[in-house]
């Protein structure tokens, strides 16, 4: 048979085989389509969780070019109030996408333009967050003054003094909050920091003036009613030092009383410093703010002349424990003295910067928040004696009870 006569032959043989493969090939773009699109479901999932949306809009007009401001949503009594914004960017269009770089994890973000007043917007990446509403500007007035006293059965105020060239901040979210605006008070003790948001229900107005204790009130943005008058009481400035090894800078740290935020001192070159604003007769403790993490500070109070030493710090790292089995306990709140507190990870793993050396107690303070059993509190201790900087691994802080507590 010559070969055009076996070519025909071949090609009805080899059609069977090449509808197998078809066949085959089919499956397999299924499994690799799903496969596909698993990946992308898995990476979008995982881009998602990174970011967060914000979106504006705005009842009255186009939504303008905005400035957005982001601060920490956490604002901690050992840091600068307000607090040092993570970042800024600016907004055309009504919509942005926002990630790590600018939100570590939550952040509040504070937004201003033209035309609109300024405000506050709380943002959790991963989380969706809900339109933003732009609205009209409203102000924020009233009045600084001394109150004059006299006796008649008991101490009354028969008036105010003002007081001139006070500073005054508008704080949204509270004492600790976003600043929206400031001022100076006039001639009469008067101010008023305008284009603020009108939808705000309320808003802190701190007040500091040399020679005068730190003021705070609470007033409704826009208040058509009589304004209302900051109180402000005389106080005395408390002079102190910073003593600083070589190679640290004393200008380029902070003094905070703890728990008063806004009474903040930057010491000079040779580490004096003058703290006001202090109440009177307070004797909150004093921190220092800008150390690495390989410092930390002696303790000090606001009274006297206090004298701060900057010294090298330990580190603690271990695991937290429950100590019938052994296992690593997640998310314990551990901590040393009044300054230093983490949170333990998943596997009950913690570390401590900024510990002052010397005898120390980490304290390790587990809670059940179980809901078939009622709420219950553990705590376990462990003695240390620290170095000046020293590094101790493997502290293990066990806490009794904790498996009835989960049971």
């Amino acid at each position: 048979m010559s070969a055009a006569a076996r070519v025909p032959g071949n090609r009805l043989r080899r059609r069977p085989a090449a509808a197998r493969r078809a066949r085959l090939s089919l499956p397999l773009l299924a499994v690799i389509g799903c496969g596909a699109a698993a990946l992308g479901w898995f990476l979008w999932q995982a881009w998602s969780a990174r970011h967060a949306e914000l979106r504006f809009s705005c009842a009255f007009g186009p939504v303008p070019e905005l400035e957005l401001t982001f601060f920490p949503d956490q604002f901690a009594f050992a840091a600068p109030s307000p607090s040092p914004p993570l970042g800024r960017l600016g907004v055309a269009g009504g919509s942005v996408c926002v990630g790590s770089d600018l939100v570590p994890e939550r952040a509040f973000v504070r937004y201003e333009g033209r035309g609109i007043g300024t405000g506050f917007a709380y943002v959790q990446l991963g989380q969706p967050v809900a339109p933003i509403e732009l609205r009209a500007q409203v102000s924020v007035r009233g009045r600084v003054g001394e109150p004059i006293g006299f006796w008649c059965y008991g101490w009354r105020c028969a008036g105010f003094v003002p007081v001139v060239g006070a500073e005054v901040v508008a704080m949204g979210g509270g004492e600790h909050g976003v600043p929206l605006g400031s001022a100076r008070t006039d001639a009469e003790g008067r101010f008023e920091i305008a284009a603020i948001d009108g939808g705000l229900r309320s808003v802190g107005v701190r007040v500091r003036a040399p020679g005068f204790a730190l003021a705070q009130i609470d007033v409704a943005p826009g208040d058509e009613g009589p304004p209302p008058v900051v109180e402000m009481v005389r106080t005395a400035v408390l002079r102190g030092s910073v003593v600083a090894p070589p190679g640290i800078d004393p200008t380029g740290l902070l003094v905070l009383a703890r728990g008063l935020p806004g009474v903040q001192a930057t010491p000079a070159p040779d580490g004096s410093f003058e703290l006001d604003h202090l109440p009177p007769d307070a004797t909150a403790r004093l921190l220092v703010h800008g150390l690495d993490p390989g410092w930390t500070h002696s303790p000090a109070r606001a009274q006297g002349a206090p004298r701060i030493e900057i010294v090298p710090a330990a580190t603690v790292r271990g695991r937290v424990v429950a100590r019938e089995t052994g296992e690593g306990l997640g998310g314990v709140l551990v901590f040393c003295g009044d300054d230093v507190a983490v949170r333990a990870d998943a596997g009950g793993r913690y570390e401590l910067l900024r510990v002052l050396p010397g005898e120390v107690e980490i304290v390790a303070q587990w809670q059940n928040a179980g809901r078939r059993k009622r709420q219950g509190t553990r705590v376990g201790r462990q003695q240390v004696t620290l170095l000046p900087g020293q590094v101790v691994e493997d502290c293990v802080v066990a806490i009794d009870g904790t498996e009835v507590e989960r049971r």
